[in-house]
């Protein structure tokens, strides 16, 4: 009894910062840098637990190993970030920001026991509690009407979990037993000619590409990103796709080899339209949360690409391209949180005229991070850069390495404007005061990109040694 509750003290430290966020709430505490604090503090303590018991487990649906734990370290770094910076934003409304961090505590609780499980009934379960979470994070507008964009995405977010559903009970029904990943691949194995096993197989597969934001599902992903409030598009950009995308990969290697031939087309399909589509909605759109989302959804195209090859060296790739452009994407939510004018956050890509003159550490991030996307060497984005052409060569993806270099350039053209924005042009906005603590993350962030480009005491093989673990 006392080891299972030593070996689950990583979640328990989750649900303890939900409980401290209550009592703060009932003893009407109105400061949000204190809700903030209690957040960071017990998602430390989880992270802390986590590595002390990386392999260790409370219940036999779990089975928790570096690999989850490498992503969970990641995905805890930025969301100590997003707790953080949304401190800010909740004190420029007067706003608490209770029900924000607790859903965020809770989202990280959800995703952390998804890259854990090796069961598809659990991990069906936790996707409704994620999607519901994530409904929840998206009617965060301190108004009492739900937007029909907020009930489209529900409708579509219902759609989605009905199919995830259907596929796991068919699959389920035919086993006849608990239904682990093992037990999923097995069966696709022996049913390999089955078209509703492999229809089970791609209802599965639809909800996590949707959730990513992979066309033709970037639509939704936008809407997401751009009509949040500023700390719930954070949670989109840099939280939430690295942990989903570490579930795909999970599961491409766990449940779907038997069906790598008709995956891996597939996959290669929506990778190159989402690089397309990504890279041009980059250039038709002013929103800056907006144009994030596309960047976004095309580097997503980039490492589904590669991930459909099925092999370790081109998704250790992928992983680290995510890596490299979650960083870059932080960066960028860093630029937005700074660019305020009279209390209000500003949102079009002409706020960012004149930027350099009088907010150099944020024109600083912003040329960091953009020349990080568009690969411009020696940041961090050439590496990332050069992991995609080489894993496209040795694939002798020829067509397919020219296409996403074409629509780089196009992706560059929209980073390059926005360049040319903050340091050729006047500036037409008064920036408020920078925020002591912004220029502290804006550092952290910068160093983090620096690393992954000196790879000091071998980070980066660290890293994938415990990426590899997966494939033991």
């Amino acid at each position: 009894m006392l080891k299972t509750v030593i070996y689950a003290l990583p979640e328990i430290s989750l649900l303890t910062g939900l409980l401290h966020l209550l009592g703060l709430y009932l003893a009407k505490i109105e400061k949000a840098r204190a809700y903030a604090a209690v957040s960071k503090f017990w998602l430390l303590c989880s992270v802390f637990f986590s590595v002390l018991y990386y392999d260790k487990t409370f219940t036999s649906v779990l089975s928790p190993n570096s690999y989850t734990l490498l992503f969970y370290l990641i995905t805890g770094f930025f969301a100590y970030i997003v707790l953080g910076l949304s401190a800010c934003w909740f004190n420029s409304k007067n706003r608490i920001g209770c029900h924000f961090y607790a859903l965020i505590l809770l989202a990280l609780l959800c995703l952390k026991t998804m890259l854990e499980t090796t069961n598809l009934p659990t991990l069906f379960a936790l996707y409704i509690f994620l999607a519901l979470i994530n409904q929840r994070l998206l009617g965060i507008g301190y108004d009492k009407k739900h937007t029909p964009d907020t009930m489209r995405i529900f409708f579509i977010s219902l759609a989605i979990i009905l199919l995830f559903g259907a596929g796991v009970s068919y699959l389920s029904w035919l086993a006849k037993a608990p239904l682990s990943y093992q037990t999923a691949q097995k069966l696709l194995m022996e049913q390999s000619n089955s078209l509703t096993c492999y229809l089970s197989a791609v209802f599965i597969i639809i909800p996590f590409l949707y959730a990513l934001g992979i066309v033709p599902f970037h639509i939704t992903m936008e809407d997401k990103a751009g009509k949040s409030i500023l700390p719930v598009s954070h949670y989109f950009a840099v939280i939430l796709p690295l942990a989903l995308f570490g579930i795909l990969i999970k599961l491409n290697l766990k449940v779907f080899p038997p069906l790598q031939t008709e995956f891996s087309s597939a996959y290669v399909v929506l990778a190159l339209l989402s690089v397309i589509f990504g890279a041009l909605g980059t250039n038709a759109r002013i929103n800056l949360y907006r144009i994030n989302a596309y960047a976004k959804t095309c580097y997503l195209g980039v490492m589904l690409l590669l991930l459909s090859y099925f092999k370790a060296e081109t998704t250790f790739a992928a992983f680290l391209i995510g890596l490299i452009s979650v960083m870059a994407f932080n960066g960028m939510y860093l630029v937005f949180y700074s660019i305020k004018s009279r209390g209000e956050y500003l949102t079009t890509t002409a706020a960012l005229s004149g930027l350099a003159e009088n907010k150099p550490y944020t024109a600083a991030i912003l040329i960091v991070s953009l020349f990080s996307l568009i690969g411009i060497p020696p940041l961090a984005g050439f590496l990332a850069e050069m992991n995609i052409i080489n894993g496209l060569i040795s694939q002798k993806s020829y067509i397919s390495l020219g296409i996403i270099l074409f629509f780089w350039l196009i992706l560059a053209k929209a980073c390059l404007e926005m360049i040319k924005a903050a340091y050729f042009e006047h500036r037409i906005k008064i920036y408020d005061t920078e925020n002591k603590l912004l220029i502290f993350y804006i550092f952290l962030n910068i160093l983090c990109l620096a690393l992954s480009v000196f790879n000091p005491f071998n980070i980066i093989e660290t890293m994938k040694d415990m990426f590899y673990v997966l494939y033991l």
